[in-house]
């Protein structure tokens, strides 16, 4: 089986974050009538702007340092301020990085800064693929969490534990959750493969080179 490239990664990334912008738009409607300016910055227009990460680099390495810089801006730490007014104004939703006060969401929120610094000053260095390991280690309980929420949903949903009116609480949120934690889990992973298994254009220059 061919391994997966780190474009072929972002690319599915990128549109597990279009998943998820949807996702609010629809679930954070009420909200964003009540409370739009808060709602947007702190969900909509980050998860934007990670797709927009994610779809530069699967198209190219022209403009990493460029849009790395604005996710950091524009996602990570306006996110976190943002999930902080959320939480002081006890306004509650959704976020990946979870609520204010969740550890593994700041150590998330970290994470991603530390990631995204080294990115756009070397993708390629082993300090960025270290970063993108840890990542991965943070991200993977999250993942698990989501898995059996959505095996004690769904178990429930079909032996009518759960009424069928909460179909898209149960059902399709938890399958969101899912595809953006395997997303995110598999764009670390392959950021932390070797460089030469990344680039077949670069594995193949080495395989030839004596």
């Amino acid at each position: 089986m061919r391994s997966i490239t780190l474009a072929q990664a972002a690319l599915f990334a990128a549109l597990a974050m279009l998943l998820l912008t949807g996702y609010y738009l629809v679930d954070d409607f009420a909200l964003i009538r009540s409370a739009p300016a808060l709602v947007l910055l702190g969900s909509v227009v980050p998860s934007v702007v990670w797709a927009g990460f994610f779809f530069v680099i699967y198209r190219g390495p022209s403009s990493i340092r460029f849009v790395s810089c604005i996710t950091l801006v524009f996602a990570v730490l306006l996110e976190a301020v943002v999930a902080c007014i959320r939480f002081q104004l006890s306004v509650s939703y959704w976020t990946p990085f979870g609520n204010a006060l969740s550890w593994s969401g700041w150590l998330l929120r970290l994470g991603w800064t530390v990631f995204l610094i080294s990115f756009a000053l070397a993708p390629e260095h082993l300090r960025t693929r270290r970063a993108a390991l840890v990542l991965a280690i943070l991200s993977a309980p999250s993942a698990l969490a989501a898995a059996l929420d959505a095996w004690n949903n769904w178990t429930g949903f079909l032996f009518d534990d759960i009424p069928k009116e909460a179909f898209w609480r149960v059902l399709i949120t938890t399958a969101i959750r899912i595809i953006y934690w395997l997303s995110q889990i598999l764009f670390l992973w392959t950021a932390w493969g070797k460089p030469e298994t990344r680039d077949p254009i670069k594995a193949s220059f080495t395989r030839l080179t004596p």
